[in-house]
């Protein structure tokens, strides 16, 4: 396996109550990072303390940058400035990695030599449950063009690995957007020819709680900015035409209060 040197970066705002799970997932990575870079994009709870008390705790060098609120674009840039490392990871402040993500995705560098970024499959947790330790399936990699895209957006933000020069190739988080900068930056690369690769196991973990925008009384703003993105998202990567009504019918879908949703994919999954 080459040796990769990695940066971590992550941004966070009042979100004291899942950090040290969140970095702790980071520290015990069986292929270290070589450092954490933390953007405190302006929190008013107890973050920053939390922060400095972990950095103590850690393995590898932390660098904390503290804010006073530059918006979740620029804080991501910011983060990604400080950085020291030529390959560079995200992971929010509520998400989690199982130990072998960094080291399954330097595999797969070794494995295909001009990937630019790599994601893992990820799992989703709900409130304060844990991810599934336990990983059956054997490794295997899957590279995803455009027409992954189509219907959803694959990629956890928190799965992803890339080099820097496909950070400033593709000119970083587009700091004029206020959600969703992820697959705003997904496009412009597939636009400019770049090609995923996926590790198709279950080593990054999403949570989903009610802190979240989505669930903390935006949820039609939220939806309504996905659906514009979803009809931007398609028509930039030239989509076929019967892919633009299922936008529609994720934004009414979404819109349905979470428990209800929840109860139809669990029905769903008995009929199958």
């Amino acid at each position: 396996m080459n040796q990769i040197d990695i940066s971590v970066i992550m941004t966070v705002k009042n979100g004291s109550k899942y950090l040290e799970s969140s970095l702790s997932s980071v520290f015990s990575q069986t292929y270290l990072p070589k450092e954490v870079v933390v953007v405190n994009d302006g929190s008013d709870d107890d973050t920053w303390e939390v922060l400095k008390k972990l950095r103590h705790m850690a393995p590898v060098q932390v660098q904390l940058v503290d804010t006073q609120g530059v918006g979740r674009a620029r804080a991501l840039n910011l983060a990604v400035n400080h950085t020291r490392y030529p390959w560079l990871a995200n992971i929010d402040a509520d998400d989690q990695w199982l130990p072998e993500k960094l080291a399954q995705q330097v595999a797969t560098i070794s494995l295909f030599p001009n990937v630019e970024l790599v994601v893992t499959a990820s799992q989703i947790v709900y409130g304060e449950g844990e991810g599934e330790l336990v990983i059956s399936r054997g490794f295997s990699v899957t590279p995803m063009g455009c027409d992954s895209f189509y219907v959803n957006n694959p990629i956890n933000h928190s799965s992803i690995l890339f080099s820097r020069r496909f950070f400033d190739e593709v000119g970083g988080y587009d700091e004029a957007l206020f959600r969703q900068v992820d697959i705003d930056l997904w496009v412009r690369a597939l636009r400019k020819g770049f090609i995923f690769y996926q590790v198709d196991l279950p080593l990054t973990v999403k949570r989903l709680h009610e802190g979240q925008s989505f669930e903390v009384g935006n949820r039609l703003s939220y939806t309504f900015n996905s659906l514009k993105i979803s009809i931007k998202k398609l028509r930039q990567l030239k989509a076929p035409f019967y892919y633009f009504p299922i936008a529609f019918v994720k934004f009414f879908y979404n819109n349905i209060p979470r428990s209800i949703r929840r109860r139809l994919k669990r029905v769903s999954l008995w009929k199958l």
